[in-house]
């Protein structure tokens, strides 16, 4: 299991992210009703995902609030958002295969987690998500590419998974201000304003072909 170093990172004091690969020996930590829920998946790659997510979630959640994996006490809420008691978490994966993979993401205060690996992406994708007054911020990473629409993507689903509305709420919704000069750096901070949750800091990393990018709450 690889927790991303809070160091190298930048993350907020008490926020802690886990990520985990599907080419990694898993330990056994589902609930039964988790592992009911799983199977009930009807492809494979959900199934891996769902496994991953939990699996990480679980494990981290463990180790900072203390007891065994699989007696956290993780729920689901009404709006389909995971839940721990005494902490705020957030679950995100992606891929498919060997290429599957999932991050976790626990702090005191509101977080969310996002990762997408880099793949084609529409050219005019950015036309979608950024504002008027983000154009600086495409243009600091050097202009709309693969690449740097990941990115963004990935920031601006982190601050939205955060304040629990996901893409739904729109890319335009929030606000990123980015200190990055040329291509997309491998990994570095940000902030968010956000139209219905406020401001919020964000560390950001490419990790092999994903960028994760985590979003705390700093209102």
């Amino acid at each position: 299991m690889t927790d991303l170093d809070p160091l190298g990172w930048g993350l907020g004091p008490g926020v802690a992210v886990r990520l985990l690969r599907s080419n990694r020996a898993l330990p056994d930590v589902l609930t039964p009703d988790e592992q009911a829920r799983c199977d009930a998946f009807g492809s494979d790659d959900r199934r891996r995902q769902f496994a991953l997510g939990r699996t990480a979630a679980r494990t981290l959640a463990a180790a900072r609030l203390g007891g065994p994996p699989d007696a956290v006490a993780l729920a689901v809420a009404a709006d389909g958002a995971p839940e721990v008691p005494g902490a705020h978490l957030s679950i995100a994966h992606t891929g498919r295969g060997e290429a599957a993979a999932a991050a976790a993401a626990l702090a005191a205060v509101p977080v969310g987690v996002d990762l997408e690996a880099v793949r084609p992406r529409r050219p005019d994708l950015w036309r979608r998500i950024l504002r008027d007054d983000e154009q600086s911020v495409l243009a600091s990473l050097g202009g709309p590419s693969d690449d740097t629409q990941t990115l963004l993507w990935t920031l601006k689903e982190a601050v939205l998974k955060a304040q629990r509305t996901g893409f739904r709420a729109g890319g335009r919704s929030v606000r990123l201000t980015l200190n990055a000069d040329g291509s997309p750096p491998d990994r570095g901070r940000a902030s968010a304003h956000a139209e219905a949750s406020g401001d919020w800091s964000l560390a950001f990393g490419r990790e092999g072909d994903l960028w994760v990018a985590v979003a705390w709450s700093v209102g």
